[in-house]
């Protein structure tokens, strides 16, 4: 992966300073600053435009930073399941299919409860998020990340046959008031390998109208 360093000084001290409603990433030195590849931020465009338009201002791909890049402990435990039990029949139209086919990432059925009322579908959102790759073809799946009440998965989409893009927010840990941080991680589903990327602003207000904008029929409890 081709990896793209900022070197140009007042292009990030404008981007670290420049905060008005916002709160700055800490200072970071120039030398250490990396962003996402020309790539990773073409597919986010094509994939997740509503995404980075759902916060106060709209998110430029080229203000994520890398903060962290390494390899996560994947689960081997593969549980029996299938795409097309009657239990699963509301989240088939809500998972994405890996290029091949074989292979799909569930992003809301663990923390998406829906409830059928006539002709209405009403959701209630879990604290906790659990994201699964489930094998169509053997008709099991793997979690591979489990995020607590802190931190969420908006959206994601398959860069790969083997990798996919997970776009979110963390509740900011150093900022001085309240405040939220989008970011998007790139993990390899076989191997762990994740990069993850921060926004380089904190909001004071996470981006909680997402869902109901990707599914308008649905009316959420929040």
């Amino acid at each position: 992966m081709k990896i793209m360093r900022v070197c140009i000084f007042m292009t990030i001290a404008t981007m670290l300073f420049s905060c008005n409603n916002r709160l700055p990433i800490p200072d970071t030195p120039l030398s250490e600053i990396v962003v996402m590849d020309d790539s990773l931020s073409e597919s986010l465009h094509q994939h997740c435009s509503l995404w980075l338009n759902s916060w106060e201002e709209e998110l430029k791909t080229d203000s994520f930073t890398l903060v962290r890049s390494d390899t996560l402990p994947l689960s081997t435990d593969w549980g029996k399941f299938d795409v097309s039990d009657k239990c699963f029949s509301d989240y088939q139209d809500k998972i994405y299919y890996s290029p091949n086919g074989s292979y799909a990432l569930d992003l809301y059925s663990y923390n998406l409860t829906l409830n059928k009322k006539g002709a209405k579908i009403y959701a209630v959102l879990d604290a906790d998020i659990q994201i699964y790759v489930i094998d169509i073809a053997h008709h099991q799946r793997l979690p591979i990340l489990f995020l607590g009440p802190s931190a969420s998965i908006d959206d994601g989409y398959w860069l790969s046959d083997s990798s996919v893009v997970l776009v979110g927010w963390e509740r900011c840990v150093d900022c001085p008031e309240e405040a939220y941080r989008p970011n998007v991680r790139k993990i390899n589903v076989f191997t762990g390998e994740t990069a993850e990327y921060q926004y380089y602003a904190a909001f004071p207000h996470y981006n909680k109208d997402f869902l109901k904008q990707k599914f308008p029929t649905i009316i959420f409890d929040f």
